[in-house]
């Protein structure tokens, strides 16, 4: 996201879209400055899973946590964080890329598909894991 960014800045318009409609197509536009808050909430997230990662045992399983399934449940509790991750910064990339093709005309509107596709990803994310830690209490 910084790279893309970084590499498009020069070419960037003063007013870049700042939200999008259901739709796809831009509603509301902002400085060019606005863009840098994509790689910063991205990257706070990130952060911030990660410091939650390192404690599984508060994580909230779908079952009592047991010290008979502890050491299967923690593993996969410290999966699905970091499947969670990796989810969140392909969608902040998705959108940050998108912004950038539409500020710079190439596109006229983020796709019909972004919201479905990536709440669906992380919906199966968490199911997955959720049916996966229901087995193994």
């Amino acid at each position: 996201m910084i790279g893309s960014l970084s590499f498009s800045w020069t070419q960037l318009p003063a007013r870049v879209p700042t939200h999008f409609g259901l739709s796809g197509p831009p509603d509301s536009f902002g400085p060019k400055s606005s863009l840098l808050a994509l790689p910063v909430i991205a990257t706070v997230l990130y952060v911030g899973l990660t410091f939650v990662s390192r404690f599984p045992r508060v994580f909230n399983y779908p079952v009592k946590l047991t010290e008979e399934n502890q050491a299967r449940l923690m593993p996969l509790g410290t999966a699905v964080v970091g499947w969670l991750k990796a989810e969140v910064l392909w969608i902040f990339a998705w959108l940050m890329l998108t912004t950038v093709q539409i500020a710079l005309g190439r596109s006229s509107g983020l796709s019909a598909a972004f919201l479905p596709v990536s709440l669906g990803v992380v919906a199966i994310t968490v199911g997955f894991f959720w049916r996966r830690m229901l087995k193994e209490a």
